[in-house]
This record gives C-alpha cells, structure tokens and sequence, in this order.
C-alpha cells in the first residue's frame, strides 16, 4: 500500500501536475505496479470512486497514479488524504442542520408574511379610525352614491363586499388626510423589521449559491408565503360573507361597526401587505452579502479572510487583497 500524504515540496507541485495529468493524459507514459488503491479517493474529473484501482507509476513524472476506469482521467497518488468517516458525518450533520435552518427561516417567514398580510389593513384601520371614518359609516353621505351606499350596510343583509366600497368612497373623499407617519409606527413596523433580518439569513444560508439566485428563492418563497395569507384571508372573509356572521359579532355586538370596518380595512390591503414582505424580502437578501463582506473587510484584516473567501467567490467578486506597498525597493549598484 502506497502513502497518501504529502511533503511540503510534493505538495507544491500537486497543482501543476494536475493540470497537466487533466489536460494531457495521452501524452503522459505509464507503467503498472504490483499496488491497488485501497482507501476511498473520488476521479478529479468524474468523482468516480477510485476504491481498487490499480496503481501506475508515470515514468516522465516519476510519480504513482491512478487511471480512473471511467472517464480515463489520471489521478495523482499523493495528495491531500480524503476525509475520515469522522470527518464525512461531521459534514453531514452540518449539511442537515443547515437545511434544518433553511426549513425553520421558511416557517417563520410564513408566519410573517401572513401576519402582514392582515396588519397593513388593521393599521390602515387604527391610522383612520379617529379621523372620521366611524362618523363617515353612521352619517347619511354627502352624495347619492355615498347615501345609498351607506343604506346598504345598515341593513340585516349586507356583506363585507357592500362594506368595502363604501370604504372606498371613504378612501376616495379623504385621500390626502392619510397618516402614514403613523401607520409605519404601528406593528406593520416590527414585522418588516423580522421580514429584513429573515431575507439576510436566508441569502447567508444558500451559499455558495449566487445572489441571483438567492434572491430568485427569495422571491419565490416570499410570494409563496405572501400569497398563501392573500388566499387564507380572502377564504376566511369572502366578499359574499353577511356582516352579522363575522367572529365577533356573537361576542361583542357593541363593537361590530367598527369590527366591521376592521375585516373590510384588512380585505381592502391585503396585497399591499403581501407586497410589502416580498419588496423587503428581496431588498434584504440583495444586500446581505454586500453588507456581510462590508463588515468583514471592516472588522478582519485582509489576510485573514481566507476563511469567508465563498461571500465573494459565490458572486464571481475577487478577493481583497491587501495594496501593494509604496516604498519601492533600492538596488545599490
């Protein structure tokens, strides 16, 4: 059995013989030895597991080899040994725990997403409920639209749809009294804030993946976790649903006028929520790697990043590297 290690000399040549081995292997001339391959080692150019294979010794390099059976690509014998099984389940369990953690940002992000979706319209609610629009829905309108609309909603019959256009004639009648200074301090707010911290973690996650496509995934799950809240809170409260069946009706008949504009504020803004966590998802994975290799370069010397080398290599950047000195050097003559 052949060693697998290297010296720091041979280690040195690896590369360049590698090279060569891949690019000229009919030009390389071998002889077989009385060895076979006994560890597991994958072909430099197919992987193909190399377990059993004869052992050569190329002449012009004066060096073992092995000549993969599948793909005939000949595959230096000293190297850097493959990892032990220790080694092979350590990488394992951090692929899974990974994957666990993808699985987990995911859940939250839906959680999120469908929270969102009903927060825009209840803060919407809470932004106009003290500057007229309870008055608005117990006067008699200024017009005939707003008049008959108004009729409608009080009777015994009405339905979330007839209350959605008559806060739509609200909307029309008092479109520049819109507090949004105090809508964005609302819980609308914290929410955006998980949204963004979730689209960093998910970009950091999928390296060694492009920011393309991190940020495709991210756009795909948004809208997934986005529309599925759409869709639940359209199906909970459909436009045909009778005012006197919503929730809370049974259990504090008091405040149905103002619950009742509540569900139709939420029905009302749904899809800007929806639209709101996917605009933030996507800002937020966009900028996390920027913002990751900001802090290193700010935090790390330039020498030391080697071990976070995928932030840039995942998005085809090159490494920094430290700038060249200015002091020139003399040559006494």
């Amino acid at each position: 059995r052949l060693s697998s290690w290297a010296t720091p000399q041979e280690a040195g040549t690896m590369a360049t013989l590698g090279s060569r081995m891949v690019n000229e292997p009919t030009s390389i001339t071998t002889e077989p030895t009385e060895f076979a391959l006994e560890g597991h080692r994958p072909c430099q150019n197919c992987g193909y597991d190399l377990v059993g294979t004869p052992i050569e010794r190329a002449r012009d390099l004066d060096l073992a080899v092995i000549r993969c059976p599948e793909c005939g690509n000949l595959n230096p014998l000293i190297g850097t040994p493959p990892l032990g099984p220790f080694a092979q389940r350590a990488a394992m369990v951090g692929t899974l725990v990974r994957l666990l953690l993808i699985a987990l940002t995911s859940i939250i992000l839906w959680t999120v997403a469908f929270n969102s979706v009903e927060e825009w319209g209840e803060s919407m609610y809470r932004s106009q409920a003290n500057q007229g629009l309870m008055a608005f829905f117990q006067s008699n309108g200024d017009t005939p639209e707003e008049q008959q609309a108004l009729e409608v909603v009080r009777e015994d019959n009405a339905t979330l749809g007839e209350v959605i256009t008559v806060l739509k004639m609200y909307q029309k009648r008092t479109d520049s009294k819109y507090d949004f200074g105090e809508l964005f301090q609302s819980q609308i707010t914290p929410l955006l804030t998980v949204v963004f911290i979730l689209g960093v973690v998910w970009s950091l996650l999928l390296l060694p993946q492009g920011w393309i496509r991190a940020g495709v995934a991210a756009v795909v799950v948004g809208m997934l976790a986005a529309g599925a809240g759409v869709a639940s809170l359209f199906a909970s409260k459909p436009l045909d649903l009778l005012v006197q069946n919503l929730p809370m009706a049974a259990y504090d008949p008091d405040r149905l006028p103002s619950f009742v504009a509540e569900s139709g504020m939420e029905r009302l803004f749904a899809f800007h929520g929806a639209g709101l966590v996917v605009i933030t998802l996507v800002i937020s994975s966009v900028l996390a790697r920027p913002l990751a290799r900001g802090a290193f370069r700010l935090l790390v010397p330039l020498e030391h990043l080697s071990g976070v080398e995928v932030l840039w290599k995942a998005d085809g950047l090159p490494m920094p590297s430290p700038a060249p000195s200015k002091d020139q050097p003399t040559v006494e003559s």
